[in-house]
């Protein structure tokens, strides 16, 4: 799968993951709990490699050593650097402190992912999203039949994003999935601070205003932040869903 531009894909891994305590009982890094015999975090990476992405940045810092002891700095044709946080950045800070490692540098575009959540995505159509609007950042939304448990984002007729929603239980609406296209160039409207909110101190300031559209996704998507999502996440990979609907799929 071929992209006009180079993009690195930068994977949020830093998060304590208190929700899920139970089961990394704070002995691993969510990212890396086991999900149908892997890593979860490697269902990422996988799916990386079938969108033709050769350079990761994971932004890590708790339990950070289990992942780097795991995958290294080679992940099949996956480069992988590291940007350590010392202490906890914020999504957006760790965001900020990973654009600025090598192999994000060398990039156009930067494909930000959470490590805790997985959407099928399609790297071309945000592509051309982006250009097609000489858009800043395109977000990849997810349509549910209830929006309660994440919020809403709105966009208009041309899929340029006009705000959020606060959460309410049993609307329908669609939800933002945690992959972002970005310019490089967006580095530079940051806020000046080191910890920050990617979506509270950032998105929600500027959004309306700013050049940021939508990329509807109505594939497969799973959130592993909460016991019972985790114990879904189970069934669903290693079933159809994903090993012989999604990655296939997404390699054609």
């Amino acid at each position: 799968m071929v992209t006009p531009h180079s993009v690195t894909a930068i994977i949020l891994c830093g998060g304590m993951g208190t929700r899920l305590h139970a089961i990394t009982k704070d002995q691993t890094a969510k990212p890396m709990v086991d999900v149908a015999g892997k890593p979860f975090l490697q269902y990422l990476l996988d799916y990386c490699l079938s969108q033709g992405i050769t350079q990761v940045v994971m932004a890590v810092g708790h339990h950070r050593d289990v992942i780097m002891a795991h995958f290294g700095h080679r992940y099949g044709k996956l480069s992988i650097e590291y940007s350590i946080e010392e202490s906890p950045l914020g999504t957006g800070g760790a965001l900020k402190q990973a654009m600025q490692q090598p192999l994000a540098q060398t990039a156009d575009l930067i494909l930000a992912l959470n490590g805790d959540s997985f959407i099928a995505y399609d790297l071309n159509t945000m592509t051309a999203l982006l250009d097609d609007h000489h858009a800043q950042l395109v977000m990849a939304l997810r349509p549910l039949e209830n929006t309660g448990r994440y919020g809403r984002v709105t966009m208009d007729a041309d899929q340029k994003l006009t705000g959020f929603e606060e959460k309410k239980g049993g609307c329908p609406g669609t939800i933002n999935s945690g992959v972002y296209l970005l310019r490089s160039s967006l580095i530079e409207s940051l806020p000046s601070a080191s910890v920050f909110s990617f979506e509270t101190d950032f998105l929600e300031k500027e959004i309306g205003t700013a050049p940021f559209y939508g990329s509807l996704v109505s594939s497969y998507f799973i959130d592993i932040g909460t016991p019972s999502d985790y114990k879904q996440a189970q069934t669903d990979f290693v079933s159809k869903i994903y090993n012989q609907q999604i990655l296939p799929s997404a390699l054609n």
